[in-house]
């Protein structure tokens, strides 16, 4: 996998930990690159309203994620999806021969996710091939897994757990598999 470039890593800070307020010697202790750019970088990212600058009386500014902001938000929806392809995650979900549908669904599929965040996918088939242990190490994250090789085994996943499922992206394959039952 490519290094992410300062800039990159810059944002990264503010979409791990989007709540936290951020002081720019904090920023320089954990990125140690020249001022300036850290600095330019910082104004871009406010004008791109990604974060915001907050400059109270008599304390130090700081800065935090903008993430009530849809631009703040598709932007760590894309960053996500692009880490998860320079990875080869992607491809290796993709290449399951025996999966039907894989779907990444929860806060990793919306832009919620943080720090602390586990990846859950959905499986309808068979999982085999997943290296579940080796893209845990490399994403430095849990991957919670859902498999379902059948529809009866689809039809006892809790209704809310089928939505969140729904509302995931499909990596691969469709969601034919699930029968919508309409209420008169």
């Amino acid at each position: 996998m490519a290094k992410a470039s300062r800039e990159e890593d810059i944002l990264e800070l503010f979409f791990q930990m989007p709540t936290k307020q951020w002081h720019f010697s904090e920023i320089k202790r954990i990125i140690p690159i020249a001022d300036n750019k850290i600095s330019r970088w910082l104004k871009t990212f406010n004008n791109q309203k990604l974060i915001k600058k907050i400059k109270n009386k008599n304390k130090m500014p700081y800065y935090i994620s903008s993430y009530e902001n849809p631009e703040y938000q598709n932007k760590k929806r894309i960053h996500a999806m692009k880490t998860f392809h320079k990875t080869g995650f992607l491809n290796h979900l993709s290449s399951l021969k025996d999966a039907k549908t894989v779907i990444i669904f929860g806060s990793y599929s919306r832009w919620d996710w943080h720090k602390d965040s586990d990846i859950d996918i959905f499986i309808y088939g068979d999982d085999q091939g997943l290296k579940l242990k080796e893209y845990s190490g490399i994403l430095k994250k849990e991957i919670q897994l859902f498999t379902c090789k059948n529809k009866g085994e689809v039809q006892k996943l809790s209704g809310e757990l089928l939505k969140n499922i729904i509302k995931g992206e499909i990596i691969k394959g469709d969601i034919d598999f699930i029968e919508v039952k309409a209420s008169a």
